[in-house]
């Protein structure tokens, strides 16, 4: 137990350093990942607009507490690992890390945790300022503020599994890239990038809560907006967990057997 904690220490401690020589980037990635601003624009203008200023129950304020709320649930999930595992597999950079006493992905995955701590102080600066131009309010019960965090990890998480078993397709495929451009869509959709879940055919609605795409994304905006209850999170998180385990066993199985496809030099 000792010798592990010491591993994600050691490996933690050298991610952070090399993310925080990057923090002027991290900043330029959170402003190029304003898809949930323009659309704030667009459904803010369609309220303001409308009979009586909302709709289906959302005015101009609601628009933009949720999908400021979007946004802030999309920066904590940012996972670009499928890009990192296609180039290195393809260039044969994998190789030097299989000799290491420790699986590849938790170097990945740790690295995309102290990313996380390098961009959230100003990502707050940046929900502060939009709130304030925008007139977001979000919600006061003390309460959502934790369980959106917990949402975050399980989301986070379950992202990170599905790109890195995408990014190991690399193994079989010239660029498995493409296949994440349109996992992305679908995440993007259905969890409620474009408008709020609600807003959908129902048919796309019942299909989607199948997924985890809206528990990740969508339920934690609902929740800073005020419009999900700690019940619902509840059951968002038992689906997250379901989730993820079938992503934790969906990884393993592409691994081991891309390691026998792999031939790369000094594999």
């Amino acid at each position: 137990m000792t010798a592990a904690w010491n591993k994600v220490r050691v490996l933690f401690g050298a991610q952070f350093a090399l993310m925080a020589e990057y923090r002027a980037e991290v900043v330029i990635w959170m402003l190029s990942g304003t898809l949930s601003l323009v659309m704030m624009l667009v459904w803010m203008a369609q309220a303001a607009a409308a009979p009586g200023g909302q709709i289906r129950g959302y005015t101009s304020a609601d628009f933009a507490t949720y999908f400021l709320s979007t946004w802030l649930v999309s920066q904590l999930l940012v996972v670009w690992v499928a890009w990192e595992l296609d180039f290195e597999i393809r260039q044969g950079l994998l190789s030097p890390k299989l000799l290491r006493p420790l699986d590849p992905m938790w170097q990945h995955y740790l690295g995309h945790v102290s990313e996380r701590f390098v961009r959230f102080v100003p990502m707050l600066g940046l929900v502060a300022l939009f709130a304030w131009l925008s007139g977001a309010r979000f919600t006061g019960e003390w309460w959502a503020y934790p369980v959106t965090l917990g949402l975050c990890v399980l989301g986070f998480s379950a992202r990170f599994l599905w790109e890195y078993t995408i990014g190991l397709l690399a193994f079989w495929t010239e660029s498995s890239t493409s296949f994440q451009e349109i996992v992305w869509l679908v995440y993007a959709a259905l969890g409620g990038m474009f408008a709020p879940l609600a807003f959908y055919p129902e048919w796309v609605q019942r299909i989607a809560v199948w997924t985890p795409f809206p528990y990740m994304l969508g339920l934690p905006a609902q929740l800073l907006a005020g419009k999900a209850t700690l019940a619902q999170a509840g059951q968002g998180a038992l689906v997250m967990l379901g989730w993820l385990v079938v992503f934790w066993c969906l990884r393993l199985l592409v691994w081991r057997s891309g390691l026998r496809k792999y031939g790369a030099v000094g594999a």
